[in-house]
């Protein structure tokens, strides 16, 4: 047995940004950290239109709880 403290688990939960639907529920979600990607989980197509997204979900959803 070891006597290193215990930690609480964090989640991390990677959302696509190019779907405003589920930057929504990721906000509401019971995760700590939440990562909008604009990258892989993108098609190029989408990428223009994501980063808008990601820009208004930063601005417009209360994102206080998460990280905490």
């Amino acid at each position: 047995m070891t006597d290193r403290p215990k930690r609480a688990r964090r989640v991390q939960l990677s959302t696509p940004g190019s779907s405003e639907k589920m930057i929504q529920k990721a906000s509401e979600s019971k995760a700590d950290h939440v990562f909008l990607d604009l990258e892989d989980a993108v098609a190029p197509p989408e990428k223009e239109q994501a980063r808008k997204n990601c820009i208004q979900a930063l601005n417009d959803i209360d994102w206080a709880a998460k990280g905490k």
